[in-house]
């Protein structure tokens, strides 16, 4: 079982590449998401990790943010980026 604390760090990661494809306007990462789809993932994982420090957890059944089939759906495997994502999104159902 994964701790809060990895999961946290794993979720802190994820928003940090999103933040970096922002604001530095990556054309790869932009080339296959938009800005607004991005915004959208940090708020998701914004709220999850309000949902994590309040110890208000879903059971597992109920904690999909379905952010990682967009990326395996849509995007190329080799960007980091969704990597990241998928990480934070897998380690959060395993809590």
């Amino acid at each position: 079982m994964i701790n809060k604390i990895k999961v946290t760090a794993k979720i802190n990661k994820a928003i940090e590449e999103i933040d970096h494809a922002i604001l530095s306007n990556d054309k790869v990462k932009l080339s296959v998401t938009s800005e607004e789809q991005l915004k959208a993932f940090k708020l998701t994982f914004n709220n999850v990790l309000e949902i994590i420090n309040s110890d208000r957890l879903p059971s597992k059944s109920e904690r999909s943010m379905s952010i990682a089939r967009i990326i395996i759906d849509q995007w190329p495997y080799n960007i980091q980026l969704g990597i990241s994502i998928i990480d934070a999104e897998n380690a959060f159902k395993e809590l």
